[in-house]
């Protein structure tokens, strides 16, 4: 109603131009809408803007993913809105001319709505997006804010005009109120009496280096003896957590992952700017702690360091340098196998921490990264023959790139073994593997649950890699239920670094505590039961207690972030 009042208050013109505007600018957004919901199954918010740079470089046609006959209907259905322009514009002296714009006007109104239809029934989720569920309580301020921030039910429940208002706002944090910084004291005076001691674990590594190594996009359909035998060989040989899973709190996966494995918070998905992760404080951080015991610490990525603000952030973060293909002397940024030219650099003399993060395994799977898959596309074609699975041309198509994408990220993973081998390092060196996401880049989610084996709406979707590896120890299954974010407090605890395990949102995954995964919006999972505001079941006790620790966690880590609270003890002190 304001678009409209301010667009009838301009000249004709001043009209006419502003309507324009109106039209390029929605159609944009709901083309984007699209886009972001195919592929992560989350409408577009401006928060995601903060992150857009590596999706954008991205981009592919492949991830539209819709029947022809779609977008013939849409098509002619914006064809037909034309025409009846043109007609309403002309004068309509006769009966036939009136006839011709109603039929032309009639047509699009049916296209349109059909177009409405088929996208309400065929591509979005099955189940009530509009249940708020039965255990919404109103007189929750911390749960009404949770509910109101979730991006698919604001859009269905207001529409896209009033939706794209209230999440300009709530996404720059225009209504953001203080935080109180004395309840954030009083919540990690309390996390300090729940977290764990001392386990037959600690100080595991102490003394020893540790390579992190973060796999883009390796799910656990790619991690196979036939398509990366190397990795495969390594978790098999180590201390393997089956039940690790990987929420994304941000669209931007890749730095979700990374950013919540560095310093063991969850990232804000609203009211945040991206500058907050590269001016805030971060004692806890892993690099912090490590160049604080002497190690030579840096973090190594083959993409330019202003995408994410990698360069600035990582070095808030603790890491001396954030080195890229340049650094690295690659002469093609996308392929892992030359991370290997810069060897020196990742694991330099004397004790050192180096984070790696993958490129190879990066979508989309089509011949626009060819340059990715053409050295082991005969060997993926081969593999994939042998394993059993099958699925429409197009889907095989593209299951088989991800395989070879998969394997260059491979090549890399054994020839760096290979490299600490010989040199007799790999003794002193132990090995992190994890992923950044699951394998959102395929297109077809039907397709990628069937190869992954788990239902279209089953939290397994999230459950990615996860493994140690030191030569020398015995291997391990561990089955506690785990996320990145209990990564820091581990590692913190397996290499005796001076950690206060108060300030890490997760648990040391060896201790007696956790076993419960956050997902966002206080939803979690803890392997027998997945609660979520849709949750039907009985609201036993035990329920609402992991329920409200959930959603603690997640607001103090929020407010954390949004505070600079690290910053704040150490003025106070």
């Amino acid at each position: 109603m304001a678009l409209t009042a301010l667009c009838a208050l301009l000249p004709r013109l001043g009209r006419r131009i502003l309507m324009g505007v109106y039209a390029l600018f929605f159609g944009f957004l709901c083309l984007l809408h699209g886009v972001m919901f195919n592929i992560f199954g989350k409408m577009f918010s401006f928060s995601d803007t903060n992150f857009a740079g590596d999706g954008a470089r991205f981009f592919s046609w492949s991830y539209f993913n819709l029947r022809k006959a779609y977008l013939l209907c849409l098509l002619l259905a914006v064809v037909f809105l034309v025409l009846g322009a043109v007609l309403a514009a002309k004068p309509k002296g006769d009966r036939r001319q009136w006839i011709l714009w109603g039929c032309v006007v009639a047509g699009a109104w049916i296209l349109s709505a059909g177009c409405i239809l088929f996208t309400h029934n065929s591509l979005l989720p099955k189940e009530d997006t509009m249940w708020w569920g039965n255990t919404f309580d109103p007189s929750s301020k911390e749960q009404a804010y949770k509910e109101f921030t979730d991006s698919n039910r604001n859009l269905l429940m207001t529409g896209l005009y009033q939706y794209t208002v209230r999440d300009f706002v709530i996404s720059f944090g225009l209504e953001r109120e203080p935080v109180q910084l004395e309840e954030l004291d009083q919540f990690y005076e309390e996390r300090a009496q729940e977290v764990s001691g001392e386990n037959e674990m600690t100080g595991l590594f102490e003394g020893k280096n540790l390579i992190m190594v973060m796999l883009e996009s390796v799910d656990t359909w790619l991690l196979t003896p036939d398509y990366m035998p190397n990795l495969y060989r390594l978790q098999q040989e180590g201390t393997n957590f089956v039940n690790h899973y990987t929420p994304l709190f941000l669209s931007a996966g890749t730095f979700n992952t990374e950013f919540i494995s560095q310093t063991g918070l969850l990232p804000s998905v609203t009211g945040l700017s991206s500058s907050v992760y590269s001016t805030n404080s971060f004692p806890y951080s892993l690099a912090h702690l490590f160049a604080g015991e002497g190690y030579t610490v840096n973090s190594f990525h083959s993409a330019s360091p202003d995408i994410y603000s990698r360069g600035s952030v990582h070095e808030n973060l603790g890491f001396e340098a954030y080195n890229n293909a340049p650094v690295l002397g690659m002469e093609d940024y996308m392929l892992d196998s030359q991370l290997l030219n810069g060897y020196d650099l990742i694991a330099p003399q004397g004790n050192f921490f180096s984070f790696v993060i993958t490129y190879s395994g990066h979508g989309p799977y089509t011949e626009e990264l060819s340059n990715i898959s053409d050295p082991h596309l005969e060997a993926a074609k081969a593999a994939v023959a042998k394993s059993g699975v099958t699925g429409s041309d197009a889907n095989m198509e593209e299951y088989t790139l991800a395989v070879a994408h998969a394997m260059e990220t491979d090549q890399f993973v054994g020839e760096l073994v290979d490299r600490l081998e010989e040199e007799g390092r790999l003794e002193d060196t132990v090995l992190l593997f994890y992923t950044d996401h699951y394998g959102k880049y395929m297109t077809d989610r039907s397709f990628l649950c069937q190869v992954k084996g788990v239902g279209e709406t089953s939290q397994d979707l999230y459950r990615t890699p996860c493994f140690f590896y030191a030569k020398g120890e015995e291997p391990r299954t561990v089955e506690k239920y785990v996320a990145p974010v209990d990564l820091p407090p581990t590692i913190a605890n397996l290499f005796g670094l001076p950690a206060e395990y108060q300030y890490y949102l997760g648990d040391d995954i060896f201790g007696d505590q956790g076993g419960v995964v956050c997902f966002p919006n206080a939803a979690w999972y803890n392997g027998e039961i997945y609660y979520s505001s849709d949750y039907s079941g009985e609201l036993t006790p035990e329920i609402q207690e992991i329920t409200a620790q959930v959603s603690r966690r997640e607001q103090a880590s929020f407010d954390t972030l949004k505070s600079d609270y690290f910053a704040y003890r150490q003025e106070d002190s």
